[in-house]
């Protein structure tokens, strides 16, 4: 199953970023979410409660976070496991940009079931997951629109400029180095 598409969002792209990262947002905002809780700064961990296809199951899994650019992209992996031996996994990419003193939320999503869930077929799981999907971008739009615009945080200054000077003074510091280090292990060899 592969899901693309793009939303407005009613916030500049560092907030829409925090939000996203933000997991009181997440499971303020997510359809069936019981709980959702950040372990470290790329990994997640969640509990959903689902019914697709007539079948209620309630989801554990984990929602791994790489490549990350903030404000502007990253890729997810994700996994969720139900008691009733159903499975899905799948990735995303995530793409923010300004747009329209918004911003532009691009994202594409290849999943994949297993078990139970699989049975149900991909044009009911594609239909659900649209559905999902769809709840997600109406409560999180909802969400942003109440927040006040926020200017974005300051670039980190650049560190001094030290010249060419400098910078082949500290190579040639590293190679005489390396190269009495050689000269000693080869004198005293």
């Amino acid at each position: 199953m592969r899901i693309a598409d793009a939303q407005w969002i009613p916030s500049t792209p560092h907030q829409t970023w925090d939000a996203l990262m933000d997991p009181a947002v997440l499971q303020k905002c997510l359809p069936g979410c019981v709980h959702i809780e950040r372990r470290s700064p790329t990994e997640y961990a969640l509990c959903l409660q689902s019914q697709v296809g007539g079948v209620e199951s309630r989801y554990e899994g984990e929602v791994l976070l790489s490549e990350l650019n903030p404000p502007h992209s990253c890729s997810l992996a994700f996994e969720g496991k139900s008691e009733t031996a159903s499975l899905a996994i799948g990735t995303a990419q995530i793409q923010l940009a300004d747009k329209d003193d918004g911003t532009r939320l691009a994202y594409t999503v290849a999943a994949m079931a297993g078990g139970s869930l699989a049975k149900v077929g991909e044009p009911l799981l594609l239909k659900a997951g649209n559905k999902v999907v769809s709840q997600f971008f109406a409560a999180f739009i909802d969400h942003m629109a109440k927040l006040p615009r926020t200017a974005p945080p300051p670039a980190p200054a650049d560190p001094p400029e030290r010249g060419l000077a400098a910078s082949r003074w500290s190579w040639a510091i590293v190679i005489a180095v390396v190269v009495a280090l050689v000269g000693y292990h080869a004198f005293f060899k």
